[in-house]
């Protein structure tokens, strides 16, 4: 029979056992999906920066007549705010999935009027945003919301070295 245990050493018990329906994968692939966006947005808007010429059309071609350099700061500001919205997804946050759901929404929006410059782009980004914008409404209480005191994984949760 073993001894008790030394009073110094915690006792490491496991977090319960969370279900997920067969749509909770659904969740993490749409923080990847809108993290990814994030990502193509942050391109676009470089490549808006450093080379406008690229694009199909000039700027005055475009649904918004906006200067190439207004369009790459708004596709920076919206992939950085898609990128850090997706992480926020990934950790099951619920404030990040309804700001997630705003800013696909928009991505849409503005990649539209952005589809004369550079189509096969738009096309893709629209496609990603609403699968993201589907993923969140339709399955995202499939997978329960972890507050920020919930932590079980990384350098500083239960179970941390």
């Amino acid at each position: 029979m073993p001894g008790p245990r030394e009073p110094s050493v915690p006792e490491v018990v496991p977090p319960p056992a969370t279900s997920t329906g067969a749509w909770g994968g659904w969740v993490t692939f749409a923080g990847i999906t809108l993290a990814l966006v994030g990502c193509v947005h942050l391109i676009e808007g470089l490549l808006a920066l450093a080379k406008p010429e690229q694009y199909l059309v000039s700027s005055r071609g475009l649904v918004l007549h906006l200067s190439y350099t207004t369009w790459g700061w708004i596709h920076l500001v919206g992939g950085v705010v898609l990128i850090v919205t997706g992480v926020g997804v990934l950790n099951h946050n619920r404030l990040a999935r309804i700001v997630g759901v705003a800013a696909a929404a928009l991505s849409a929006l503005v990649t539209l009027t952005f589809v004369d410059a550079a189509p096969v782009y738009a096309i893709t980004v629209i496609a990603l945003d609403v699968i993201f914008v589907f993923a969140m409404t339709v399955h995202g209480n499939d997978v329960p919301v972890r507050r920020g005191d919930e932590r079980v994984t990384g350098f500083t949760g239960p179970g941390a070295p």
